[in-house]
């Protein structure tokens, strides 16, 4: 509590009703007092009288109270009236001449009340005796609330009365706001702070520790240490405010931070809703001009005066709602433009982009008003809206400067400018919503077929054509791009090509790199796009790997480079390498996310999805695909719709749940889809459901399509989809055996030692279009494909099919997958067995100690065995005996060679080339120390013997070869 001036006091509420208890205490017992209430909006002032008039008539006074209300003030004695009715005063205010004169002094001189009436002096005599004689009786107490709406002539009779009061049982209770400007009407009001028992109640704002009682009240109990400091810093001590904030708080979960919700708008919205003053608008335009919102802007925006705007800023900032003339929290902000009407609120920030405008504020700043509005721009904005786009999308802020964009089309008149700004809209909206970029892709497609596009228009419509699967409007706009005076960049020439390969394989029609040497660098990013290429033609190898981490470390992930990466993360995949594919599918999908960017995250969540399924994760594989779907819409996906639609399929194919099948099935899809490499894994995949469900003639149709459109784009590549693999199955099911294993042949010559996965699946197709006595074998060879490429999807089904298989009477124990124990040695999550450079697994499937023995070998010795584990890899011995070790591919040539197979029986039944026989027998040779085959046999038997005495080595039956 402070003093000033004797009289003037501040106060707390709480402190303040104390105050006024011991006042009336004292006016009670015959000292009369006149207190004054002064305090912000919202600070407590009519609810301590409300308080102090029900204490009192409980203590048994005679309370009279008034509200003084703006559209009464024009009405004489409109505030006695409100005194005396329902009162028990046996007097009323005659209309007739009256004979008490007025009082002498200033302070009595009437003639200032408008429509006083010299004859009706007698009123205040008679209103003064009457009240004078009630206090003889008993205590009085008179309340008259926002007293700086009272009409004159009451204002005047309650000054008469106030002169009397000393010595009497009266308290008399004023209260007014205390930011008014300093009118005439208030300094007659000031004449009560003359008298010697009048106080000055000044109101202030509840402090931290006020707050914290008021939450113990409430909670009954200890609220958290931040949430008083939090709620008194939210409500600024405001009563009003800060109740409701409380109320907010106990309705919410209690989680110890504040909470702002209804409670809090309703009470910012009653704290601005006054008729007499335009509260409303000066807070509106405070907020909405933000760091402009000064005295000078804020009347400018609202057109008032601008020493009331300041008095009504400074009630703002008592009352909490401002701090230092400003609105600090979002809360607050919402709160009171929550509290306009829709039309004001548009009107207000249409004023204030152009205020701001003529005031040199940002483009960011103004175009984030005009965007507010939602009005037709004038001519002057249209730049400006285009260029805050611009600056959005540098920070990733794609719904911004989509705003920005369409705002400005609906403005611009010039079709040139229009047409810039549909280039803009379809590069930005793609990135949120693909499907919208339509509604503005059909003017660039004219103008790229017109040849008037230019560079970022081209850049724009051909991200457009890919996604939908165009690609005649692709290779045109291509084309228009080459004619341009300003060239295009290495770096974002390679990452086009490869995505026109990723959705259309290497196909015909691209553009050739005939100027590649013109620019530096040039060079450099053809190689590393056409080593990625080569995924097409061989899976994963050297490589691919090589130049898909220089893809994923070179480029940053953007509208064009996004299918670059999405191929150098597949690359890794088919090379066996599905955890590191995995890590930057991760890494790219939260930068996605971070960027706002929908379209990429939803994608390369797709993308992941198919990894995990190579990984044999069925159900998350799935869950990932479904919820990819969903984050973008399946109106939105375009043809790259196929990826998350062929895990969804081939998982519930996995999982037997041919039902959830075939509702992916039904779901509709884009024709252009199926021209599309998405497409082919779609159709192969309807294949595998039609075997599945037993319809076999359906899976040929579908692998058939599969087969005309990789013969029509190159038919040399075979790792586009195996679908000579794919229809030999199809043929076992309908009885053609021979079919199948000529099919089954061909995938083995096409994919050879490069592509592992065509390698294991042709060889589980022909362990099943074999002997039942040669099965294990090619089941075993299928199953270490498969596991070197991490694909446990691929692998646990050749084991169950190997389960079913029979067994080889003569082949021990072991020389099957279902013998070895597979599912026990499933390795962690993406790690897969290293493969060599041409795709073949580098080590033996089982024990993992050493090189393995060909089918139906006899156990190794025990010394072998420690031989070998002595030269496995990270023992100190490894680097000594690497020169002379046989490798597992060298040691099944070699034994081959050591009982007189040719070259080419050797490649026949090992599934591999001549050319890789000879290689492999000039190293063993090396390692040997051997000049020829004179000594080869002697030679492996010496170093070998475990290798050389399983029954002479592999016979004509042994499964390991399949005689054409």
């Amino acid at each position: 509590m402070r003093l000033f001036d004797g009289r003037r006091r501040l106060f707390e509420p709480d402190s303040a009703s104390h105050f006024l208890e011991k006042s009336f205490e004292s006016s009670a017992a015959g000292a009369g007092r006149l207190v004054f209430i002064s305090g912000g909006v919202g600070s407590g002032k009519t609810t301590l009288q409300s308080e102090l008039l029900h204490n009192a008539a409980g203590a048994g006074a005679l309370t009279l109270s008034a509200t003084a209300a703006p559209d009464e003030q024009q009405i004489n004695a409109a505030v006695l009236d409100q005194l005396l009715a329902n009162s028990p005063l046996p007097i009323d205010i005659p209309d007739g001449p009256g004979t008490v004169p007025p009082d002498s002094g200033d302070e009595n001189d009437w003639s200032a009340v408008p429509g006083y009436r010299q004859t009706d002096t007698r009123i205040p005599r008679r209103f003064c005796d009457a009240l004078l004689g009630l206090a003889r009786t008993r205590p009085l107490v008179i309340a008259i609330d926002d007293l700086h709406y009272a009409d004159d002539l009451s204002l005047k009779l309650i000054l008469q009365l106030q002169l009397r009061i000393r010595f009497t049982r009266m308290m008399v209770i004023l209260s007014q706001p205390d930011w008014l400007p300093q009118t005439a009407h208030m300094r007659l009001s000031a004449r009560f702070a003359r008298q010697p028992h009048f106080h000055f109640v000044q109101l202030q704002p509840m402090s931290k520790r006020a707050v914290g009682s008021m939450l113990r009240e409430s909670l009954n109990g200890a609220p958290g240490p931040e949430l008083p400091a939090q709620l008194h810093a939210l409500g600024g001590g405001n009563p009003l405010l800060t109740t409701a904030l409380v109320d907010d708080y106990l309705a919410g979960d209690r989680d110890g931070r504040p909470s702002v919700g209804p409670a809090y708008a309703r009470a910012v919205h009653a704290f601005l809703d006054r008729p007499d003053i335009r509260l409303l608008e000066t807070a509106s335009a405070v907020a909405i001009l933000g760091d402009y919102g000064g005295t000078e802007m804020v009347a400018k925006l609202t057109g008032i005066d601008p020493d009331a705007v300041s008095g009504m800023m400074d009630a703002l900032d008592l009352a909490g709602l401002l701090v230092k003339g400003q609105v600090q929290h979002p809360s607050t902000r919402a709160a009171i433009l929550g509290s306009l009407a829709p039309g004001a609120r548009s009107a207000l920030h249409s004023k204030a982009a152009e205020l701001k405008y003529w005031n040199a504020a940002t483009p960011n700043e103004v175009s984030s008003h005009l965007v507010a509005a939602g009005e037709t721009p004038a001519a002057w904005a249209i730049p400006v809206l285009r260029h805050a786009a611009g600056q959005a999308m540098l920070s990733d802020d794609v719904q911004f400067a989509t705003q920005c964009l369409e705002l400005a089309l609906t403005g611009s008149k010039d079709e040139d400018e229009r047409r810039a700004i549909r280039q803009s809209l379809v590069h930005n909206t793609w990135r949120v919503n693909p499907s919208a970029v339509s509604a503005y892709g059909s003017s660039l497609r004219e103008a790229a077929y017109a040849g008037t596009l230019d560079g970022p228009g081209c850049f724009a419509l051909m991200r457009h054509a890919l996604w939908h699967g165009d690609r005649q409007t692709f290779v045109r706009t291509q084309q228009v791009l080459s004619t341009l005076p300003t060239s295009v960049d290495p770096q974002t020439e390679a990452e086009l090509q490869l995505a026109y390969q990723w959705y259309f394989g290497p196909a015909a029609g691209t553009k050739e790199h005939a100027d590649s040497g013109s620019h530096p660098g040039s060079a450099l990013w053809d190689r590393t796009a056409a080593g990625l290429m080569q995924i097409w033609h061989g899976g994963g190898n050297e490589t691919t790997d090589a130049s898909a981490e220089r893809i994923l470390q070179n480029c940053r992930l953007s509208d064009t480079s996004l299918e670059a990466l999405a191929m150098a993360i597949t690359a890794l995949a088919r090379s066996g390498r599905s955890d590191r594919a995995e890590r930057w599918c991760k890494r790219l999908i939260r930068e996605a996310d971070q960027r706002s960017a929908v379209t990429w995250q939803a994608m390369l969540e797709g993308l992941r999805a198919s990894i995990l399924l190579q990984r044999g994760e069925v159900a998350v594989a799935a869950e990932r695909a479904r919820a990819c779907l969903d984050m973008l819409g399946e109106h939105n996906w375009g043809v790259s719709i196929a990826q998350p639609l062929t895990v969804l399929l081939l998982a519930d194919i996995a999982r037997g749940s041919y039902d959830d099948a075939a509702k992916v099935l039904r779901r509709p899809v884009p024709d252009a889809m199926l021209e599309t490499v998405g497409g082919l894994t779609y159709l192969r995949a309807c294949g595998h459901f039609y075997l599945a469900t037993k319809r076999p003639l359906a899976a040929v149709s579908e692998f058939q399509k599969c087969q005309q459109l990789v013969r029509e784009w190159d038919a040399t590549a075979a790792s586009l989809v195996p679908w000579r693999s794919d229809l030999a199955e199809a043929n076992l099911h309908l009885g053609n055996t021979a079919m199948a294993r000529d099919l089954a042949r061909q995938q083995l010559d096409l994919s050879a030692e490069k592509d592992p996965y065509g390698s294991g699946l042709a060889l589980r197709v022909l362990a099943q279009a074999s002997p039942p006595g040669e099965r294990s074998a090619l089941f075993a060879r299928a199953a270490e494909f498969f596991q070197a490429l991490g694909d446990q999807l691929e692998l646990d089904r050749t084991v169950r099919m190997a389960g079913k298989a029979p067994r080889n009477a003569t082949a021990p124990r072991g020389s099957r997958p279902g013998d070895q124990r597979w599912p026990a040695e499933r390795r962690g999550p993406g790690e897969s067995r290293k493969l060599s450079p041409r795709g073949v697994p580098a080590q033996p499937l089982g024990s993992g100690r050493g090189p393995a023995q060909p089918v139906g070998a006899p156990a190794r010795s025990a010394p072998a065995a420690r031989t070998e584990r002595s030269t496995a890899p990270g023992s100190k011995q490894t680097e000594a005996h690497d020169a002379t070790v046989l490798s597992e591919a060298e040691q099944r040539v070699a034994q081959l060679a050591a009982l007189d197979h040719t070259n080419r029986q050797i490649s026949s039944r090992l599934f591999i080339t001549v050319s890789t026989v000879e290689q492999h027998l000039t190293r063993a040779y090396k390692k040997l120390g051997i000049s020829g085959r004179s000594t080869l046999s002697k030679e492996l038997w010496t170093r070998y013997p475990q290798l050389m005495s399983s029954n002479g080595g592999p016979r004509s039956d042994s499964g390991v070869g399949v005689v054409a």
